[in-house]
């Protein structure tokens, strides 16, 4: 009797827990104004490969491991992002078409970006490094970040890319 109310307290606090990164970072702690800053800037320099086609968007915190659920951002933290007008969905949603599995928003049957907030390190009470990425259809890239926060301003730089199969397109006649 007393094995399985420790077993049950043992899985309670876990489950508890939430999922952590590599380091046991939760990732619900990801969630931050530092975070914020990082997605927008990822958002707004987005390559576009399908010029006026509609898209989706979903944010994944942590490893996305393949044959398993997305972490997906919480809706609060998504709703931070809503004056950007942009569809945001769920990570936790997304399915994947054939033939080349791509991976789409279930509702609307288009492409989503995933943006994904890998690793989140703080490196003073004011930066932050990250490791991030975003995928649509083949392409992907996976950068590292600096967030520095200045008063109550946050600002995202991108430091270097790790791999990525990204190509911008010449521009036609180049």
């Amino acid at each position: 009797m007393i094995r399985r109310l420790f077993v049950s307290l043992c899985l309670l606090s876990l489950a508890a827990c939430g999922p952590v990164d590599r380091d046991g970072e939760r990732l619900s702690s990801y969630e931050t104004d530092a975070t914020e800053a990082l997605v927008r800037e990822i958002l707004r320099t987005l390559p576009d490969p399908n010029p006026g086609v509609p898209k989706s968007y979903a944010i994944s915190l942590g490893e996305i491991v393949p044959n398993r659920d997305y972490t997906a951002a919480s809706v609060p933290f998504m709703k931070r992002f809503e004056d950007l007008k942009l569809r945001l969905i769920s990570a936790s949603v997304l399915t994947t078409i054939q033939p080349d599995n791509t991976i789409v928003d279930p509702e609307q049957r288009i492409a989503a970006y995933v943006i994904q907030v890998r690793k989140m390190k703080a490196t003073s009470a004011t930066t932050w490094e990250y490791e991030a990425a975003w995928s649509y259809k083949k392409h992907f890239q996976r950068t590292t970040w600096q967030v520095t926060q200045q008063g109550t301003q946050y600002s995202a730089k991108e430091l270097s890319l790790l791999e990525g199969n990204w190509k911008p397109q010449a521009p036609a006649g180049s």
